[in-house]
């Protein structure tokens, strides 16, 4: 339930009320028609007392003051109020029609018949005003037709009686009727007795009305109907029965509509009743303001206010700050759910507190309404303001728990007033030395006299003022602020926080920034390919500026003796550290402590160096050194080394951020070293590929091509001679044929030097058998590849053997060859081992820097393993990604 709908809802009722201004009689119409009532009713006693043929005139005329002044004056109090100004009317009119009666006692022919034809003209204004109880409109459909159907029934069937209705069988003193056209007693006897059915029908419509009416309303409204429901449909029953028994006997009738009328003085006297709430509730309205003025709890707030209305019914909902409306238990109120009351908005300033949700009854109470609403706005109010105060205090209350440990009062000469403090231990001085002593005898002035402005400050401008202060607790300096709010004519109230925790964290935060940024700087050059020399000066800058370090040197170490500078910030340390120059790795400095171990090193004292480069940087001032390792593939390439001048300290975490930094410069030279091993991997391959070229070109041109041009002339000589000498041509021939038979021979061998032949019809096994069969040397085979493998992974296995044994037989000096080749969880694994010299160096000559090549283009590593004296093994791995013909597996 959103605000704008519960308060438009809630504003309904009164609305109606207010904003139509429903007339009010004035004054003077009150009295002019208390007057006509008066005079009325007078006429009517003297009509009824003077009578030749009233069966009783003294009860008549009672009856007839009694019933017209009940009913004209509780009209009269109802036109003085606002929502009752139309039962007000109704009500004037059922007095002013009972009074019709008496003209039926006139001794004179028209009055007598003008009181025969509206005589019962009071029972259809009767059924009218209790169907428009009590606020005078009828409302529904069926009651405006019960209405107009009993008008009809007591004018115009009467009057169509009265015309054949001699009048004849009552009383024979009676005055002529001066209507009648016909005289038929029988037929007019009929018509009167269709009349009392009519109203009979009409009392029980009524009575049928009123009781589902009173079946659906609240209890408080039917409390209010069921008096005007039973005493008005008896008058109704009672007048119909009268008009029944008129026919047959005017005593009968005379009782019966006597009846009717004492009956329906239950219609003021229930309208009495309510006005006589209202009263009792503006009253109760009274006692409700008393018990809120002595403060009644917020749950009694509700029972007080059905008290004051007498509406057990009533729901007191208070407005959220989420703009819900809530009962005391914190639901949610909603419009729709089944037995919610009328609703009406609670307002205060004309702001919405509030809703009361109570009986529909209450509508016709504007002002008793307007008062309990405006009772209830100012008791939420309170409950509101009361809250407030209370969020406040407890937020005072915290604030005070969460002061810090130092609070004192200042004058504006600077005179410790006051002093309050949980930690002692955090002031200069102790709190009794302070009060009554001048801030400049406490404090030393640099920080006297800002304390002492900020005083002065606060007082001059009547607001919050504050200063930042350092002070030094044990060697620790600790940072502060103090807050001097004015307390009075002339003194301040000062609190003191302290901010060395934030300030820290705040310093923290910064360096790791400064830290980040100078990382990502390097990175970015790192990632760009830069020249390994621009990332060496650019790490040892960005290294010293972010330490706040005054030199620094990163070297390359050529072997355990010497480093190279390759790069150097800094201009004290000149003269032998220049870029390229080189400097000894002497024992026990920096260095030479990381080079050794591996790991970051400090150096706190060259107090007993004794080499010439301890010396030298004990004679340029420096005190301490501190490096950390380079490691590019598992080996210390050099350091980064810091130099720290007499005074100077840096933080146990320095290596550690000097580290990030070295593996920077690590990961450059991987990558530089990745891109000069990839160009020179392709030089291989173009000078290897040139170099097969020329010596297929030399082996073709000296071998088979020399054989093939003398083949050539022989084959012409023997041509030539077959007719004259066949013996000697059938010499050349057999000459050519060896010579073809040795060409063949050679052009086998080079191409089996291409790719060989029994690799490709069957296969790794077979191919290495032949190779170990060509060798000079034994060859212990063992190969565990039970299918074919893919083309180029089984033409690199053969030639990784081949070229393994080609140098075992050219260097290893070796008696035995084992050879093994597996396949395992998608590899394959071909190794060459031999029982040779070893010190196989696998830089030294293009055959192993061509397998290697060869071997990495499909993905695949190469491991030589040459100890001195023991022997030389090459390893081969090879990812298999496919079967045999499968495209995948030529992709690596």
């Amino acid at each position: 339930m959103t605000e704008h709908v519960s308060a438009a809802v809630a504003r309904e009722p009164q609305g109606d009320t207010r904003d139509r201004r429903p007339w009010r009689l004035p004054a003077a119409g009150g009295v002019a028609l208390a007057a006509a009532a008066l005079a009325a009713t007078a006429g009517a006693v003297s009509m009824t007392a003077v009578s030749r043929h009233a069966p009783n005139p003294a009860g008549h005329a009672l009856l007839t003051v009694v019933v017209c002044l009940s009913f004209v004056g509780a009209g009269l109090l109802a036109l003085g109020r606002p929502p009752y100004v139309r039962f007000g009317l109704l009500l004037a009119a059922v007095g002013f029609s009972s009074l019709l009666g008496a003209f039926h006692d006139a001794n004179g022919a028209t009055p007598y018949t003008v009181g025969v034809l509206t005589s019962n003209l009071v029972f259809a204004v009767l059924v009218y005003a209790l169907l428009a109880f009590p606020h005078g409109r009828l409302g529904s459909r069926t009651n405006r037709l019960l209405v107009i159907v009993a008008f009809a029934n007591v004018l115009v069937l009467q009057a169509v009686a009265v015309l054949f209705d001699p009048l004849t069988r009552w009383h024979s003193d009676h005055p002529r009727n001066l209507a009648l056209v016909y005289s038929h007693a029988s037929l007019a006897t009929t018509l009167e007795e269709i009349e009392a059915a009519v109203a009979i029908v009409i009392a029980l419509a009524v009575a049928a009305v009123l009781a589902r009416r009173t079946r659906l309303k609240t209890a408080v409204a039917r409390r209010q109907l069921v008096p005007v429901f039973v005493g008005g449909v008896f008058a109704l029953l009672a007048f119909a029965i009268g008009l029944v028994f008129a026919p047959i006997s005017s005593d009968a009738a005379v009782i019966g509509i006597g009846l009717g009328l004492l009956a329906s003085l239950a219609l003021p006297a229930g309208f009495l009743v309510v006005l006589l709430k209202g009263r009792l509730s503006r009253a109760a309205v009274g006692e409700l303001l008393v018990e809120l003025r002595e403060g009644v709890a917020a749950p009694g707030l509700e029972d007080a206010l059905r008290r004051a209305v007498a509406d057990p019914s009533l729901q007191l909902a208070r407005r959220a700050p989420d703009g819900t409306y809530r009962d005391g238990a914190g639901r949610v109120v909603s419009l729709r759910s089944p037995g919610c009351g009328v609703p009406t908005l609670i307002e205060h300033q004309g702001e919405p507190v509030g809703m009361l949700l109570h009986d529909p009854s209450l509508r016709h109470s504007p002002e008793l309404l307007e008062a309990v609403t405006a009772a209830a706005g100012f008791a939420l109010a309170s409950e509101r303001a009361l809250e407030t105060v209370r969020r406040v205090e407890e937020r005072d209350r915290a604030l005070l728990d969460a002061i810090p440990d130092l609070m004192y009062r200042v004058s504006r000469d600077g005179t410790c007033l006051d002093v309050r403090t949980e930690d002692p231990s955090t002031l200069l001085n102790p709190p009794e030395e302070m009060v009554g002593r001048n801030l400049r005898d406490l404090l030393p002035r640099e920080l006297a006299e800002p304390l002492l402005a900020c005083v002065a400050r606060a007082l001059d401008t009547g607001r919050m003022s504050f200063v930042d202060y350092e002070v030094e607790f044990d060697g620790v300096l600790r940072y502060f602020e103090s807050r001097m709010v004015p307390s009075g004519a002339d003194e301040v109230v000062a609190i003191r926080r302290d901010f060395t925790e934030r300030r820290r964290a705040q310093a923290e935060e910064r360096r790791l920034a400064e830290e980040q940024a100078a990382l990502r700087r390097v990175a970015t050059l790192v990632a760009g390919d830069a020249p390994p020399e621009h990332v060496f000066q650019a790490v040892t800058e960005e290294v010293a500026r972010l330490l706040g370090i005054r030199e620094a040197v990163l070297e390359r170490f050529e072997d355990d003796r010497l480093g190279t500078v390759v790069g150097r910030f800094g201009r004290r340390m000149i003269g032998g550290f220049e870029i390229g120059s080189t400097i000894p790795i002497e024992e026990g400095l920096t260095a030479w402590r990381v080079l050794h171990t591996g790991a970051p090193a400090r150096v706190d004292s060259f107090d007993g160096a004794s080499g010439p480069l301890g010396e030298r940087i004990r004679a340029l001032g420096y005190q301490s050194t501190i490096g950390v390792p380079i490691v590019v593939a598992g080996s210390i390439w050099g350091a980064l080394v810091a130099a720290l001048a007499e005074g100077d300290s840096l933080p146990p975490e320095t290596e550690r951020r000097m580290q990030a930094f070295a593996e920077l410069v690590a990961l450059a030279l991987a990558s530089a070293q990745a891109r000069e091993e990839l160009e020179a991997s392709r030089v291989r391959i173009v000078e290897a590929s040139d170099a097969e070229r020329r010596r297929l070109e030399r082996n073709l041109h000296d071998g088979a091509q020399q054989r093939l041009v003398a083949l050539s002339v022989g084959l012409r000589l023997a041509q030539g001679k077959i007719r004259d000498a066949p013996e000697e041509a059938a010499e050349l021939l057999e000459a050519a044929s060896d010579e073809l038979a040795e060409a063949l021979t050679e052009l086998r061998e080079l191409a089996q030097g291409i790719h060989p032949a029994v690799l490709t019809e069957q296969g790794l096994e077979a191919a290495l058998e032949v190779l170990a069969a060509r060798a000079p040397l034994p060859v212990e085979l063992d190969v565990r590849v039970p299918e074919r493998l893919p083309e180029p992974i089984e033409a690199t296995a053969y030639y990784v053997v081949s070229e393994a044994l080609a140098n075992v037989v050219k260097h290893a000096d070796a008696g035995s060859v084992r050879v093994h080749a597996e396949r395992v969880d998608g590899r394959t694994l071909v190794e060459v081992a031999d029982d040779g010299v070893g010190g196989a160096d696998p830089s030294g000559g293009s055959g192993l820097c061509g397998l290697r090549d060869r071997v990495e283009a499909l993905d695949g590593t190469v491991v030589v393993e040459s100890p001195r004296g023991r022997g030389t093994v090459v390893r081969a791995e090879l990812p298999v990604r496919g079967r045999v013909g499968d495209d995948a597996a030529l992709v690596s």
